[in-house]
């Protein structure tokens, strides 16, 4: 009996070590995957410019994107002029409309940063939007219309 209790003790502990290592292998190439495999933004993502409602707003649109579960979309922008930006921002009642290229449906309803504090030149900032009836969805190319022109062909996150 004692040889037979020897065995499974020795069976036993390499079973032990091998599932340990096979527990660290998958560990490892879990976390290994995940940051491979993490990255959504391509490299390639570019927004267009146009330096006429630049210079009218005193903004630069550097991304949209689909944010809270889809329910969102967040435009932002970098200020180029802190006192056009302010009028831009405060402009409450006449925020821009984004209009979806392909299907022509709208996102109006927004919630814009606190209002009140100075922007400062170079710093980004952000409005989000309502994305009412999944107006706007990853991958569509929409235009941000404003008082000042329109900015077509902005890619969505």
């Amino acid at each position: 009996m004692t040889h037979v209790t020897h065995w499974s003790t020795v069976i036993r502990r390499q079973a032990g070590r091998i599932m340990i290592v096979l527990l660290a292998l998958g560990f490892i190439a879990a976390v290994g995957w995940r940051f491979a495999g993490s990255a959504d933004a391509k490299s390639n993502y570019a927004v267009p410019q146009d330096g006429k409602i630049e210079s009218k707003l005193g903004v630069r649109i550097t991304q949209a994107a689909l944010v809270g579960d889809g329910g969102l979309v967040e435009i932002r922008y970098t200020v180029l002029d802190n006192q056009r930006a302010s009028a831009f921002q405060s402009d409450v009642q006449h925020p821009p409309l984004l209009k979806n290229e392909k299907s022509g449906k709208t996102a109006w309803r927004t919630a814009l940063m606190r209002q009140g504090h100075e922007l400062r030149p170079g710093q980004t900032y952000f409005i989000l939007y309502e994305n009412n009836h999944n107006a706007i969805k990853r991958g569509d190319k929409i235009e941000i219309s404003t008082g000042s022109g329109k900015l077509a062909h902005v890619p969505v996150r």
